[in-house]
């Protein structure tokens, strides 16, 4: 049985044959674009260039003239409108800030008016807020007055703030579009909006004749919608939907609503095979009592999944190849369980492909920052110096990247700070080598922290180690390194004042969703990937 992607590479050579490299294709996730690269492969009866590869996001940033910018920039210049009109510090304002931008990217990718939004919005919170406190009979009285709804008088100081952010949020989402515009930067559902209003008022054209083929998408917001139309009639364009005539013919079946409405919008111009769900599948459901059982398991059913293929096929049997191949995919719901996972697996199912990188939070490089930032935390002045908390100077100690520099010399720091039984050491006694001397040494502002952070990650990269994590250990640092400095060079485009405990937190914040891609043939062994980066991916052992 052929795969989707499959299917749509043998389509496309069969009609284009080695021109296919003149064609600009769009995928939903780039994961696609490795199985079908390897589908073609097998197709193309000598080598040729790849076709261009494009996402959403590159089309709508050339239609639109405009460019993302980065998240940390835009919510700061999300508080400095926001900040016209409440009066609130940033580091309270920034968790909301990154729920109003999502909003706002939201209202723009389906072209929802928002003027309109916020006033019903506020109506609604504005009811809500004013009978919450009734009995059911006061209701019922109220809904037959309900133009005293509106009276202001009956409204608490914490009610009458929360209505009055709502009341500004169609100002704040005009004049944060202003500044973004001024500035020659945008956030995504703005992109796209500025894309899709150029596309209806004629104001685009491609420079030059573009064949196009957009394969594998699903639900489309609006803007996209917008675009893909203009495709349709500004280019020579191919469309593919990946569905099953299961959902989609049937009316009652939720899961083909928007299916449905692509391929009447967009009809495509070659109709593939629709009909896997109907196939004779073998499914089985386990009970397991906890995330670690069901990774445990999960290795289980491989190891016998590939103990299956041995016995069946003699040149596995032999080692002529491996036993599980890219055709089988472990599918992790919650990203907590990738760790769990890997060391569970047993080590003769051959290579495994992780395709959802490796959360840096859980490295020793995340927990040596978090070290720092509380050692510079809880520091206090003391003459021209300055001392740091034991607890905070036993961590740094013990932590492996300091410790394995010199171990006798940390080992005999520690024992002397617990028998002396001290609260507070002196940051001249603790720079007792050039490591150290960075390390304990005091970062007052902000910039000074960014600073502090880039130095001492310096320095432990550079000390010598032999382990077999070395490699793993300088490329996190590195990553460390190159995120802190991005987020300062955003923060100094902001010009905003900052605190090191705001510094701090957006440290911890943006460090904490970064996720380290491994390195490795996409295409060669087990594939253990989130649900997202399934789509458009045909398994036969999932």
């Amino acid at each position: 049985m052929q795969s989707f992607l499959q299917e749509v590479a043998a389509d496309l050579y069969r009609r284009y044959g080695e021109d296919v490299s003149s064609l600009h294709i769009l995928f939903p996730t780039r994961r696609a674009r490795h199985f079908f690269i390897d589908a073609l492969s097998h197709l193309a009866e000598r080598p040729m260039w790849q076709p261009r590869w494009l996402t959403i996001d590159d089309l709508m940033q050339e239609v639109s003239g405009l460019h993302s910018g980065e998240r940390i920039r835009l919510i700061a210049e999300l508080y400095k409108v926001y900040s016209a009109c409440h009066d609130e510090p940033f580091d309270k304002f920034y968790f909301w800030g990154e729920m109003l931008l999502n909003d706002f990217d939201t209202i723009d990718k389906y072209r929802i008016d928002a003027d309109v939004l916020f006033r019903n919005i506020y109506e609604l919170k504005e009811l809500e807020s004013d009978v919450s406190y009734l009995t059911p009979e006061q209701l019922e009285v109220i809904r037959q007055f309900w133009a005293n709804f509106t009276d202001g008088a009956t409204l608490s100081e914490e009610k009458r703030r929360f209505l009055a952010i709502w009341k500004t949020l169609g100002p704040i989402y005009r004049r944060f579009r202003e500044r973004l515009s001024s500035l020659g930067i945008a956030y995504n559902g703005m992109v796209q909006r500025a894309a899709a209003d150029r596309i209806r008022g004629g104001g685009f054209v491609f420079p030059e004749p573009r064949r196009y083929v957009v394969a594998g998408f699903n639900a489309l917001s609006e803007c996209e919608k917008r675009l893909f139309g203009f495709l349709a009639t500004a280019a020579e364009t191919d469309f593919y939907w990946d569905y099953d005539s299961y959902y989609k013919d049937d009316p009652e079946q939720e899961a083909g609503m928007f299916v449905r409405s692509n391929v009447a919008q967009f009809p495509p111009r070659t109709e593939l095979r629709h009909d896997n769900m109907r196939g004779e599948k073998q499914i089985v459901s386990v009970a397991a009592v906890s995330n670690a059982v069901q990774c445990k398991y999960a290795a289980a059913i491989l190891a016998d999944l590939a103990r299956r293929r041995r016995e069946e096929d003699p040149g596995i049997a032999a080692g002529a190849r491996p036993a599980l191949g890219k055709e089988t995919a472990v599918v992790l719901t919650d990203e907590n369980l990738l760790l769990p996972l890997l060391y569970a697996l047993p080590a003769d199912i051959g290579r495994v492909n992780v395709t959802m990188g490796f959360p840096l939070r859980q490295s020793l490089a995340y927990t040596f920052v978090e070290r720092l930032v509380e050692l510079q935390n809880h520091r206090r002045r003391k003459g021209d110096g300055c001392t740091f908390y034991h607890a905070d100077v036993a961590g740094i100690l013990a932590h492996p990247y300091v410790a394995e520099c010199d171990a006798a010399l940390t080992r005999t720091m520690h024992e002397e700070i617990v028998r002396d039984r001290r609260i507070s050491v002196d940051a001249a006694w603790l720079g007792r080598n050039e490591l150290l001397k960075r390390i304990f040494t005091p970062a007052a502002t902000w910039r000074e922290l960014s600073d502090y952070m880039l130095d001492v990650v310096a320095a432990v990269a550079r000390q010598p180690y032999e382990g077999d994590d070395a490699r793993q250990r300088v490329e996190f640092l590195a990553v460390i390194a190159e995120q802190v400095t991005k987020l300062r060079n955003s923060l100094d485009e902001c010009d905003i004042d900052l605190t090191a405990e705001v510094y701090t937190s957006l440290l911890r914040r943006h460090l904490q969703t970064l996720r380290i891609p491994f390195e490795g043939e996409p295409l060669e062994g087990i594939q253990i990937m989130g649900i997202l980066e399934t789509r458009n991916l045909d398994f036969e052992n999932v």
